[in-house]
């Protein structure tokens, strides 16, 4: 078969991060309203999650030295549902990954997965809190404000869900998760504003990330007010996301999947998918098949998303943690996601028969983009039929020269598209 001819390509975006992230940090809490709220000596707890945060560390341990002004005594609280296997082991494996550690970030790290009941919503839904949670004097909810790629409405991933999900521990992303992904834009505002009212939320500190993963956004927020601004957040935050350069592929090859780059491996805001029964999927962009070729290491053989693609390679399959993947999706109830693709031998294989697969196009015709996963969106390479649209787009640099693809021995690719 002849394989479509291969040109890097640059794609720019805005450069909106900030020059000082812990100043930043800094500042927002001394203009917030802790120091007339915290009181010495109490045991004031930090959210993290299981999302990959650029500067999340420096911003944890600034708002640490910040509590420890004040006289009282922080505590980092494990934020993460069932991810890390639903166990106070996994959860503390992820932080870590992520170095959040107590020697990084200057306090202990409280993980845990015992939770209990503390309301119902409206329709019955019953609502939970961790237990570390409920042993904080105060507590102070961090967390990224960005689109998510199961559900759109007023809060998607951000502060709210953290505390709903987050802090609900296994238990409480069961119970919401089992209403639907249509239920959750309405049930993740009414679990928080229950959860605010039973917990000792002092403060939310906001993070928003530009193209290039870069902190360009933090914001203190009160708790009264919290809703009503991360509303304003996430529009902000989906605009400054990366997209693919061109709305219409034949085939997507994705180098990595995984968790560290999207919770559901893959980013459905960027390929277009959702695979969730019951839910329409997105006109745009649209891309007819999609080949993922690895699993990154930071998902543990968390395979979630996997099902979003058409083609996989034995390389990857064979990293699953089958059990994790299943506890991941059983607990999200979007089970199509984990359903394993067409599995070939190799790299080569897997785009051969991805481009077959595609009827009466020329696989040598075919609009072909390569991409090292869905967050970095920077460097990557383009089909020569693709050209003359990229070359209208003033944000598109192309590189060199059309190419054959090259392949080892072992039929992987040895063009990668490296983070730039």
């Amino acid at each position: 078969m002849s394989l479509p001819l291969m040109v890097e390509i640059k794609q720019n975006f805005p450069r909106r991060g900030l020059p000082d992230v812990p100043a930043a940090v800094r500042e927002q809490l001394q203009r917030s309203c802790l120091t007339q709220i915290i009181v010495p000596g109490q045991k004031v707890g930090i959210t993290a999650g299981s999302r990959g945060i650029t500067n999340i560390v420096p911003i944890l341990a600034e708002i640490v030295l910040f509590v420890k002004s004040l006289g009282a005594n922080p505590v980092i609280l494990a934020a993460m549902g069932s991810h890390g296997g639903g166990t106070a082991a996994g959860q503390r494996a992820i932080l870590a990954d992520l170095g959040i550690t107590p020697e990084n970030v200057g306090a202990p790290v409280h993980a845990g997965a015992d939770c209990r009941q503390v309301g119902k919503l409206e329709n019955g839904t019953p609502v939970f809190i961790t237990e570390i949670a409920r042993a904080c004097d105060a507590i102070i909810v961090v967390n990224r404000v960005k689109p998510h790629t199961s559900f759109h409405g007023p809060a998607e991933s951000g502060l709210q869900k953290i505390i709903t999900v987050g802090l609900g521990g296994p238990e409480g992303a069961r119970a919401l998760h089992r209403l639907g992904a249509a239920a959750l834009p309405e049930v993740i505002p009414a679990a928080a504003r229950l959860l605010m009212g039973k917990l000792p939320i002092v403060l939310g500190l906001a993070i928003l990330e530009d193209a290039y993963e870069d902190t360009m956004q933090v914001t203190a927020i009160p708790p009264k007010q919290l809703a009503q601004v991360e509303e304003k957040l996430l529009d902000t935050a989906r605009s400054a996301m990366p997209r693919l350069p061109v709305e219409s592929l034949d085939l997507l090859i994705v180098e990595q999947m995984g968790k560290n780059f999207s919770g559901t491996g893959m980013d459905t805001n960027i390929i277009g998918r959702m695979h969730i029964q019951g839910v329409p999927e997105p006109a745009k962009p649209f891309i007819q098949r999609i080949a993922v070729l690895d699993l990154s290491p930071e998902s543990h053989g968390n395979a979630n998303g996997i099902g979003l693609a058409d083609f996989t390679t034995r390389r990857l399959v064979d990293k699953i943690d089958f059990q994790a993947t299943m506890l991941n999706v059983l607990t999200s109830t979007f089970v199509k996601r984990a359903m394993v693709p067409l599995t070939l031998p190799d790299d080569r294989a897997a785009i051969v028969t991805a481009l077959r697969s595609l009827g009466s196009i020329k696989p040598a015709e075919a609009r072909v983009l390569h991409i090292m996963n869905t967050l970095h969106l920077t460097a990557m390479r383009a089909s020569a039929k693709l050209l003359p649209e990229l070359r209208e787009n003033p944000a598109i640099e192309i590189i060199g020269a059309p190419a054959p693809m090259h392949f080892d021995y072992h039929g992987n690719l040895l063009d990668t598209c490296c983070k730039k």
